[in-house]
């Protein structure tokens, strides 16, 4: 069910015809690049790069730098340990490498083997994690113009705009920037960079339209990072005919996904207010070697589209407003370490005459998972042919926005038909338990399923506290005043006993059983409503680099990685709050227990 003007997410009509330019005014801009690249090239001395890194030292309050080692001493003897050549003292300072041959011998590259510059002058400067306080724009782009390749400064308390200086280098190759505090727009002229490769730029809060000039016409730009910015408007990546990684999750960006990327593998568009019904040819249409797809935490609704790929390892889409079953040519996603995040949707087994896709998205608050569905198709199986439900139960996530309560419920760990239970943890398949009708589920200790199930609808359980009947209470009382003296004999007995009891476990084995009794009632507890607890929020350094290093690689890892974390969590007390993407965050009740979790999730 779906309204023609919610048919395809992100795109809003054709872009505007191109604009001719006449040819003398190309020319003089060509002239105008050309003689701003020379003129920044004639200032690239040795002398004049210290000097603009002892401006950095005082403009980035170099005095409270975690690592300042060797800065600002023009005296060191500085010697390359590879080549023994003599280098400018300042090449010896943290973070900075320099050139150490003017020409590349057979094999080398200028971007890895600092080569095909002139020796001494900055080739990388690194100062990723070192307490930078101050303006970028006092960053000299035209001091290290002619043979700078790498500036890595993320991680730091930069402020300040990306001044349109930047597109005056010749050879840079990777812009890391993120996690930062800029501000302001994105320069246009960042696309006239012809060596950019790798730009990172997440964690900031940069604003505005990305521009479609990102990727200029001879743009080798192969990773760009934007997450966690302040960017809007449509994103027109048509010319960036080389991207392989792209993360632009947490901005209010209208992606268009049928653009021609036909070298892009993953793509991360989660967090952006997203509305409207995915096409069912939408796999059809999208790169051609996509592996990873990230939408999650939008209003997307609809039924899920044909899988038509088999090069999918990593799709995210929870935290929409899907509904529907899931049709089976999804079993191309179905195989030992694939990622696929269904949950926190409206899906659904069974159930029939659904509310409209328009009207899911408009909703302002979730809905329970039986108001959504206007009847049940008891006949329809309950997972598609290529799944099924495991023995081995774990405890269901808890969030705000589910359309059941998940609290105090453990359910079955979904498999592949036919897998033994052992391996069923390779399977990394999040689905909302609603979607079977709760099948398998069970309660922890002290709570029982309570069947919720409205006549017609589909089945709703939740887990309750047992409720005493009037009928018991009162067969008590009768017995009570039937049998005082008796009640009293019994507690006094039985309370010597407890003592007694108690005191001989405690001598034969004390401390260890109150250690079980504590685990188990850690165990059965689930997330703290009051009283201090701790949060653990786990994260994969430098996870957004190296998805863009070995793409092929990151649904494998990233599989891996979430039953690690899946199992220490289990083994110390400890409830999933939320994940989101390669991030957990895990309460634990005991700081003693957050701190073996973090310790045995590092080791296992």
């Amino acid at each position: 069910v779906s309204q023609p003007k919610y048919h395809v997410v992100g795109c809003r009509g054709s872009p505007p015809p191109p604009r001719l330019v006449p040819l003398d005014s190309m020319l003089f801009l060509l002239l105008l690049v050309c003689a701003t690249r020379a003129a920044a090239a004639s200032n690239c001395t040795a002398a004049s790069q210290q000097q603009a890194l002892r401006n950095i030292f005082s403009a980035w309050d170099g005095s409270g730098w975690r690592k300042p080692e060797n800065w600002l001493d023009s005296s060191l003897e500085c010697e390359d340990p590879a080549t023994g050549i003599q280098l400018p003292a300042h090449c010896c300072w943290h973070g900075i490498k320099c050139c150490i041959s003017r020409t590349c011998s057979e094999g080398q590259r200028p971007d890895v083997d600092r080569c095909g510059c002139e020796p001494g002058l900055v080739w990388e400067i690194n100062l990723d994690s070192n307490n930078l306080v101050g303006s970028f724009t006092s960053f000299d782009h035209r001091a290290f113009a002619c043979a700078l390749h790498k500036l890595k400064l993320s991680d730091n308390s930069l402020r300040g705009e990306i001044s349109q200086d930047i597109e005056v280098y010749n050879h840079l190759f990777s812009v890391e920037l993120q996690s930062n505090k800029l501000q302001g727009s994105l320069p246009e002229g960042i696309g006239r960079i012809p060596s950019l490769r790798h730009l990172h730029l997440s964690s900031n809060s940069l604003e505005g339209t990305v521009p479609p000039s990102i990727c200029g016409n001879t743009s080798r730009l192969s990773s760009l990072a934007i997450e966690d910015n302040n960017f809007s408007g449509p994103l027109d990546l048509s010319q960036c005919q080389k991207l392989v990684f792209l993360a632009a999750t947490g901005n209010r960006i209208l992606p268009n996904l049928k653009a021609d990327l036909p070298e892009l593998q993953s793509g991360f568009f989660g967090d952006n207010g997203l509305q409207g019904v995915l096409p069912n040819d939408i796999f059809a249409k999208v790169a051609p070697n996509l592996e990873q797809l990230g939408l999650s935490k939008n209003f997307i609704s609809g039924r899920l589209p044909e899988m038509s790929r088999y090069s999918l390892k990593r799709i995210l889409l929870d935290k929409n407003r899907l509904f529907g079953a899931i049709p089976d040519s999804w079993s191309r996603m179905a195989h030992p370490y694939t990622l696929v995040h269904l949950d926190t949707n409206y899906l659904s087994c069974c159930g029939i005459k659904p509310l409209s896709a328009q009207k899911l998205m408009e909703t302002n608050k979730t809905l329970r998972i039986d108001e959504v569905y206007g009847g049940v198709d008891y006949s329809a199986p309950l997972l598609p042919p290529f799944l099924e439900l495991s023995d081995q139960l774990e405890p269901v996530n808890v969030n705000g926005i589910q359309s059941f309560k998940a609290a105090g419920m453990r359910c079955p760990i979904l498999k592949l038909t036919g897998q033994d239970d052992s391996s069923a943890t390779s399977l990394d398949w999040s689905l909302d338990p609603s979607y079977y009708m709760f099948e398998k589920c069970k309660c922890d200790e002290g709570l029982q399923l309570k069947n919720l199930t409205k006549p017609g609808h589909i089945f709703y359980f939740e887990c309750q506290v047992p409720e005493v009947s009037d009928s018991d209470l009162s067969s008590d009382r009768s017995w009570v005043e039937a049998y005082p003296w008796t009640v009293v004999i019994i507690v006094v007995v039985g309370c010597l006993l407890l003592v007694m009891t108690s005191f001989a476990l405690y001598l034969y084995k004390g401390k260890e059983v109150l250690r079980k009794l504590r685990n188990l009632k850690k165990r059965t507890q689930g997330l703290p409503s009051s009283g201090p607890f701790v949060a653990v929020v786990t994260d994969i350094q430098g996870w957004t680099g190296l998805c863009a290093q070995h793409p092929e690689l990151s649904a494998k890892v990233l599989g891996i990685h979430n039953s690690i974390l899946r199992k220490a969590r289990w083994m110390n007390f400890g409830c999933t709050h939320e994940t989101e993407g390669d991030s957990f965050t895990i309460v634990f009740c005991d700081a003693k227990d957050a701190a073996a979790f973090c310790l045995q999730a590092q080791q296992m």
